[in-house]
């Protein structure tokens, strides 16, 4: 069980056990095969996402505050926009993708089943927006996601070979947890980790 007095040690444990559902991305059906190069659709982010929502929010949220169906939703629609701009990796990323990938949610809300749009759209802009409770929780989890995504020590020179510093790293998962003291604990056990296996450039 995991408490804001968890070692380390026990956090990476609980990451693992996490993980075991993240098997399910590696899953291919239809008995297709990936290449090996390590990769990830931005729908198996969101699955990840619904993932550690459901494990978090009892813990950020033991009284039952937030509204975990706006949350889903946000989960679900947060990268609207992607599908028309594609995924840009956050250390590359400008206020002009940004401002590209809104106007884009735009227009493909207006493709979606009429009953969509409107909803699909809305939860886009709120979750841009971080005014909500239940947006500043979605946004943490989607901060720090990447760090369960990038454990295996197989896709750990990925930060070398694209120039991640630690800084850029973690400071914007930082920046995003400081509300949510088991998110960030999380995230402290991760860092600690990469630092001893020596994955960031000079």
């Amino acid at each position: 069980m995991m408490t804001l007095e968890s070692t380390h040690e026990e956090v990476l444990a609980e990451m693992e056990r996490l993980r075991v559902l993240y098997a399910l991305k590696q899953t291919l059906r239809y008995m297709s095969k990936r290449p090996d190069e390590h990769s990830e659709s931005v729908a198996e982010h969101l699955f990840a996402m619904q993932v550690l929502a459901l494990y978090f929010l009892p813990l950020e949220d033991p009284q039952g505050k937030l509204d975990r169906a706006r949350i889903n939703e946000l989960i679900l629609f947060h990268e609207l926009g992607e599908i028309e701009t594609g995924d840009i990796p956050f250390h590359k990323k400008n206020r002009e993708h940004v401002a590209e990938e809104q106007r884009a949610a735009v227009r493909v809300s207006q493709r979606l089943p009429e009953s969509m749009q409107q909803l699909a759209l809305e939860r886009s802009q709120e979750f841009e927006e971080r005014k909500t409770p239940e947006a500043l929780f979605a946004v943490a989890i989607d901060k720090l996601e990447p760090v369960f995504e990038m454990y295996e020590e197989r896709v750990l020179p990925l930060f070398k070979r694209q120039q991640i510093t630690r800084s850029f790293a973690v400071n914007v998962k930082r920046e995003a947890t400081k509300n949510f003291p088991y998110m960030r604990k999380f995230l402290d056990a991760w860092e600690a980790r990469a630092v001893s296996l020596d994955i960031f450039p000079e």
